[in-house]
């Protein structure tokens, strides 16, 4: 009977320790991801208020359009979320939310730095949060001042990859939304080659060369037809179709987006009226 007590004893302060150990394990694995991360991404440090760089890092660029951003002193800190490397679309009252809030939407070859990089999990997914921070100073709306924007981009990926999957698997994920900017170098390499064409083009002719004739001009394409809407049509789809309205007024039931040409009224999220 005291041999049962003693291992009933042993088994269960092992078990508290065993666990610790397994979990230390799996943290270890998840850590190197994003140690091997942050030396890639180079945190930038800012000020408290994120107005001013106090050390930087690396510059990156976005590779997608539709992150919202949101001014560095608003309210709400907007939190996009990517899946398959795909972003996630707001539903309409939120984008119209960060609209009121005086939103800047990053688009594509925008330049941002990275100031803060976290690894969390839940029950469904391993989760990376990438805080962005816009490289220049942007108009606030409805004001005159300028501010730098802000936002949280969180790539989710299935419960556990983090503690097995390669970096570079990782960070091809990451890189189809923001990746390391190159731009400064494609534009040394354009100055480069845009200097040896005019040389080549100052360098005298051969006596023998004639010169080619020149291309014939190449028409425009048309211009697409404009946007229609429908009644009934929902405010995701008239968004989808117009994009952002100039300004959004909610009533409850009834809302009604303001377009530079037109006025949407909808009842019930569904398009009542056009004007």
């Amino acid at each position: 009977m005291m041999r049962n007590n003693v291992r009933f004893v042993l088994a269960a302060c092992l078990a508290p320790v065993m666990m610790h150990a397994v979990l230390a394990r799996a943290a270890d694995k998840s850590s190197g991801v994003v140690s091997a991360i942050e030396k890639k991404y180079v945190v930038t440090e800012t000020t408290g208020d994120g107005e001013q760089v106090t050390k930087d890092g690396t510059t990156m660029a976005m590779k997608c359009a539709g992150v919202y951003s949101l001014p560095t002193s608003a309210f709400l800190k907007p939190d996009i979320k990517v899946e398959d490397g795909k972003v996630q679309k707001m539903n309409a009252f939120a984008s119209a939310a960060m609209s009121n809030q005086g939103a800047h939407v990053l688009q594509t070859g925008d330049k941002v730095y990275v100031t803060k990089i976290e690894s969390k999990s839940d029950s469904k997914n391993d989760q990376l949060k990438f805080t962005l921070l816009t490289l220049d100073s942007l108009d606030v709306k409805g004001s005159d001042a300028k501010k730098k924007f802000q936002a949280t981009v969180t790539f989710k990926f299935k419960k556990g990859y983090l503690d097995e999957a390669p970096p570079e698997e990782v960070e091809q994920a990451i890189e189809s939304v923001v990746a390391p900017d190159t731009g400064s170098d494609d534009a040394k390499g354009g100055a480069q080659a845009q200097g040896q064409q005019q040389a080549a083009a100052q360098a005298p002719a051969p006596p023998a060369q004639r010169a080619a004739p020149a291309p014939a001009p190449v028409a425009a394409a048309p211009a697409g037809p404009p946007p229609t809407i429908s009644i009934g049509e929902s405010s995701t789809q008239v968004l989808q179709a117009m994009g952002m309205p100039l300004q959004m007024i909610d009533l409850g039931k009834k809302k009604t987006f303001i377009y530079k040409d037109m006025k949407i009224i909808f009842v019930d999220d569904k398009v009542s009226d056009m004007q």
